[in-house]
């Protein structure tokens, strides 16, 4: 009896183990695929591409006309390219943190799996380095590499500099530091998000611990014995 009952026991802790990995993957992904991959995809109207509006706005400024349907080939093979590392991203945060879950040993019954923001440190450093080193990489290989290609063969050399030495900044230093501050927000919602989710994960093992008539019957068997 005692050793059916350490085995359902353990099935459940296994459970609960696994319920807790099911949830990593499952807020991982809304995470990489919803959250931080809006940020990365062509927005769904012009109004909305900071990067488009800005090169736009930085032509007109110094009266010089781009070449829009370039400008438009230049930006999909950018975010194109950007898009390749949310894989990295996903896997990244999956890993490290399963391995926490995983590493986990339950000395009596009534442990918890725990996740706090002290867990999530390392892994979003690590996660901001490799997505800020694709967003330089991409910026250097697919725009700046790229961006004198957008001006029209009427625009004098002067001009093209002075924008493509503006549009250059701005790719290089403003967007990618309001970019990673996007993520930012994005990834501590979502941390916060999952911390509650293992939290309720905790109660649902313990209330099924506590009140299921089947981890109640070893204790009901040594009542039982001890009356007789």
């Amino acid at each position: 009896m005692v050793d059916t009952m350490q085995d359902f026991k353990k099935q459940h802790m296994e459970n609960y183990r696994r319920a807790i990995l099911e949830n990593i993957k499952n807020n991982t992904n809304v995470l990489v695929e919803d959250d931080i991959q809006s940020l990365l995809k062509k927005p769904p109207l012009d109004s909305m591409d900071i990067l488009k509006t800005k090169f736009l706005s930085l032509a007109k400024k110094n009266d010089v006309i781009l070449n829009t349907q370039i400008l438009d080939e230049l930006l999909s093979n950018y975010r194109d390219d950007i898009i390749k590392v949310c894989e990295d991203l996903k896997k990244i945060r999956i890993e490290e943190l399963s391995s926490k879950v995983n590493a986990f040993t339950f000395e009596k019954d009534t442990d918890t799996i725990k996740l706090s923001k002290k867990d999530f440190v390392a892994v979003n450093k690590k996660m901001k380095k490799v997505l800020k080193e694709k967003i330089q990489d991409s910026i250097s290989k697919k725009i700046v590499n790229s961006v004198n290609k957008l001006f029209t063969e009427d625009t004098s050399s002067s001009k093209i500099e002075k924008v493509s030495n503006e549009m250059i900044k701005f790719v290089q230093v403003s967007y990618p530091k309001q970019l990673l501050e996007n993520v930012d927000f994005k990834v501590i919602v979502k941390d916060t998000t999952l911390i509650n989710g293992v939290k309720g994960q905790a109660e649902r093992y313990l209330f099924t611990l506590s009140n299921s008539r089947i981890f109640n019957q070893e204790e009901d068997f040594f009542n039982e014995k001890n009356q007789v």
